[in-house]
């Protein structure tokens, strides 16, 4: 069966002329089946190409390529209907604000009805298709949501330059300082004295998107009617997909970081009939003399006094032009609400050439531009700087006079002089039109050699490889290796482990697998009682950090000095920090984790980390971590820290977060201890976004979290010589793993519970009991009071065997899970959790009389 490749796309002209270009060349493999969803309008222009290549395609082509009309209004139609005749602004940095505020006021102006009836249409295409890869237009919002809400991740197609997909991924700030900001116009290299207007209007831009009302309001509609993921406008790049762009790393500015997931495809273009089998008449009209073609793209219907300055400075033009015989074919086209003869006044000083046919002016061209190109006969393109006017004239070695109006087609007009291509034709006055200006640059264009010799360079590299073939094999290389989609991760063999690594079996022949040399069970080495001491002080301490760095922290309020800054810092870790939630781990520091200090705590019970089996980096993971004990110590030991470096030999290219309460991030010294050790919040909010963020392809891939599910619960009942675990009542971890696509996998921490000796606070004497008492209004909740070694809270010298078991597989919901679903999950990972004590409490010495019990 063939693969299907859907495409959602806009219908305007320049956007689907890509779309089109890349489903003639899937048409021509013959094993695709290519469907585009589209606004009616694109139907007629499909059906065109598909009659203008019919002799290229084989027999059964028409079975292989579908149209769906898409419901309601085109971006064409929503802004005709704000009877403005273009999206026009002037360069330099007021004007880049202005078109960025039009492009969200008026470009997105659909009405909350007409943004969710497209968005269900295209939902309801999804559902008829089931396509094995959907490629989307970077300016169709609405079908870009619904292919994430329908659950894939489309490729996305942006249909102008490099720069849009990379400029905030350079890095110290260079999109404010280094590259011109898109729609002002600027030069590149940017002089010193345009920088600050540069930053200026890159940060007024970015100030106004995050403040727009419009995108609020959308966003607000896109909340109303369950339409998740990210606005479809604020990520244009992103490592999970695939991007395909008509540029060329040669045709833009020299940027630091273009990522591999980006395809710079060149020139997509749409293979057209020849003008002589088009229009015979046209053609031999083209062959009578060298041809400047003005065509200011298909939303550009200018002003007629805008039309009379083109008019005056063509004439002007052809006046003082005497380099032999010129012809001019200029596209002007109308206004839906303009009159019949709204030009007429215009092309008053055009007359006589008109009349003797040395210029030709239509509103609209049957022959597709890229055809009049590829004559040959075309020594000039004078046009807007849209993308497809400037594609198509690099890729015919044509120069160009730029004449831009709005946004990237300022960009596009710095580019060609930077390029030597061209000339910014209205530099003066845009974005308006000058005739005198407009005639000097078709003559500077004209007189000059170096233009045409440049284009022609140009044209060559984008001849190696038709940027349509290349993006076409893109489509199909992940429409049957949809790994392929996201950023290429590093190599990692889970299988070819790079250290030994020791096992234990069972008495069924079970296998468990550790990185850590297997000693006996007491003490490993001998050590001199000072060594021993030692030990035991650094031991303690690092078992009581909860209690003593808050104390230090808030005593630091008493140094005069200090006061001040201490409490500002105090107020801003209470109410305004945010780190441990973020899921971005921004003050994990590796040196300290895998430092001699928890080499030293892993070695003083000591602690060991065994694998039941290898676990994939391509995948996420929550690991349920059991008994909570009196302070988790062997997870501190071997999945917080990297003590011994066991976890991260034993599972490579997954970075795990221990997630603990939020409470403990709000106090001084304490905070920080336990950033730099990786911990972060149990909340909600954390446990999505550390299994959704970051990672191999920036959405989770490799990452994991520990829970400690059971938490106070279990805490409150632990005790030597025994195995309780309080699961049933904690549904959200498992939640959490089905909304996220995570793999559950039970932890079982033998020895855990052993590590302190509960005190019968009820049964003690009056000043345990009343310290119990004052402690427990302090913090809040029941304190499980505990003494180990020396009669203090420093943890006995026992063995702790932390067994990781195998993953649970689970299937995503996005959205609304099934409670069925979480339950049948909560009792496998139940079922899970007994096995592996059943399994391996007799290797692990744990007495007969020990049962797992699962109290709630």
């Amino acid at each position: 069966m063939a693969h299907k490749v859907l495409f959602l796309a806009n219908s305007e002209h320049g956007q689907t002329n890509i779309i089109l270009a890349i489903t003639h060349e899937l048409l021509l493999r013959g094993d695709i089946d290519v469907h585009i969803a589209s606004f009616p309008a694109l139907e007629r222009r499909v059906e065109k190409l598909l009659r203008d290549q019919s002799a290229a395609y084989d027999e059964d082509f028409r079975s292989r390529i579908h149209f769906h009309a898409v419901r309601g209004p085109s971006n064409t139609d929503v802004f005709i209907r704000t009877g403005k005749r273009g999206a026009f602004h002037p360069p330099g940095y007021h004007g880049a604000v202005r078109g960025f505020q039009s492009l969200c006021e008026d470009i997105w102006g659909w009405t909350e009805e007409e943004y969710v009836d497209i968005y269900e249409s295209c939902r309801d295409i999804i559902r008829q298709v089931c396509p094995s890869v959907i490629a989307a237009d970077f300016f169709f919002l609405q079908g870009r949501d619904a292919a994430y809400n329908a659950g894939y991740t489309a490729i996305l197609i942006n249909t102008t330059s490099l720069s849009h997909i990379v400029l905030g991924l350079q890095p110290g700030s260079e999109p404010l300082w280094k590259y011109p900001l898109p729609g002002t116009g600027f030069p590149y290299p940017l002089p010193w004295h345009i920088i600050p207007l540069n930053a200026l209007a890159g940060l007024k831009t970015a100030r106004m998107y995050h403040g727009s009302g419009r995108r609020r309001e959308i966003r607000d509609w896109r909340i109303r009617h369950k339409i998740h993921g990210r606005f479809p406008f604020a990520d244009a790049w992103r490592p999970e997909r695939i991007h395909l762009t008509p540029a060329l790393k040669e045709l833009d500015w020299p940027f630091d970081v273009v990522p591999e997931n980006i395809l710079p495809c060149g020139p997509i273009l749409l293979p057209t009939a020849s003008v002589q089998q088009q229009d015979p008449e046209l053609a031999s009209w083209l062959s009578q003399a060298p041809t400047v073609l003005v065509n200011l793209g298909t939303l550009y219907a200018p002003d007629p006094d805008v039309a009379w300055e083109l008019a005056s400075g063509i004439k002007m033009f052809l006046d003082g032009w005497k380099g032999g015989s010129m012809q001019v074919l200029w596209k002007l086209p109308k206004h839906p609400h303009d009159e019949d003869d709204v030009y007429s006044r215009s092309i008053e000083p055009l007359q006589r050439e008109t009349e003797s046919g040395a210029v030709r002016i239509a509103p609209w061209f049957e022959v597709e531009p890229m055809a009049m190109l590829q004559t040959g006969q075309v020594v000039c393109s004078v046009h807007h700087g849209g993308a497809n006017s400037w594609y198509e004239a690099i890729q015919n070695g044509v120069p160009h006079v730029i004449l831009p109006a709005w946004q990237d087609c300022y960009e596009n007009a710095a580019r060609a002089e930077w390029l030597g291509i061209g000339v910014y034709g209205n530099k003066s006055c845009a974005p308006h039109i000058s005739a005198k200006e407009l005639s000097q640059a078709l003559a500077t264009v004209m007189g000059n050699a170096s233009y045409k010799e440049k284009s022609m360079q140009l044209s060559k590299l984008c001849h190696v490889k038709e940027g349509r073939v290349a993006a076409a094999e893109k489509i199909v290389e992940v429409a049957h290796n949809p790994d392929k989609m996201a950023l290429a991760m590093p190599e990692i063999k889970i299988d070819d482990p790079q250290c030994t690594l020791y096992e234990v079996k069972n008495r069924s022949g079970m296998v468990l697998q550790t990185a850590q040399q297997l000693k006996t069970e007491g003490k490993g080495t001998s050590r001199s009682g000072i060594q021993d001491i030692t030990q035991s002080i650094l031991i303690t301490t690092m078992c009581n950090t909860w209690f003593f760095l808050p104390i230090l922290g808030y005593s630091l309020l008493l140094i005069p000095r200090l006061r001040l800054t201490v409490l500002v810092y105090i107020i801003y870790i209470k109410f305004l920090a945010k780190s441990h939630t973020l899921g971005t781990l921004p003050l994990r520091n590796n040196v300290f984790r895998k430092s001699w200090i928890w080499n030293t705590f892993v070695r003083y019970f000591p602690i060991t980390l065994y694998r039941s089996a290898a676990l994939s980096p391509r995948k996420k993971y929550i690991f349920g971590y059991h008994p909570h004990g009196i302070i988790f110590r062997g997870a501190m030991g071997v999945l917080v820290a990297d003590g011994e470096e066991s976890f991260s030999r034993l599972f490579p290219g997954i970075t795990n977060t221990l997630l603990m309460k939020d409470s403990s991030f709000h106090q001084p010294l304490l905070r920080e201890y336990l950033l730099s050790m990786g911990l972060a919040s149990v909340s909600r909010k954390s446990c999505i976004r550390h299994l959704t963020k970051g990672g191999h392809d920036e959405q989770g891939m490799g990452r994991a979290i520990t829970i400690i599910v059971g938490g106070s619960r279990e805490y409150n009942i632990a005790r030597p010589g025994t195995m309780e675990v309080v699961v049933r009542v904690r549904k959200g971890f498992v939640r959490v793993a089905v909304e996220t696509g995570a793999e559950l996998v039970p932890v079982v921490a033998f020895g855990e519970n052993d590590l302190f000796e509960r005190v019968d606070v009820k049964n003690s004497g009056w000043f345990v009991r009343s310290v119990a008492k004052v402690w427990e209004t302090v913090v809040g909740h029941k304190i499980a009071f505990s003494t180990g070694r020396f009669g203090i809270f420093s943890p006995f010298q026992k063995p702790v065997n932390v067994v990781v078991g195998d993953p649970i597989p689970v299937t995503q919901q996005r959205w609304e899970p099934d409670p069925k679903y979480i339950d049948e999950l909560q009792e496998q990972y139940v079922d899970a959790l007994r096995r592996l004590f059943e399994d391996w409490r007799d290797v692990f010495g744990v007495d007969k009389s020990v049962r797992f019990e699962v109290v709630e």
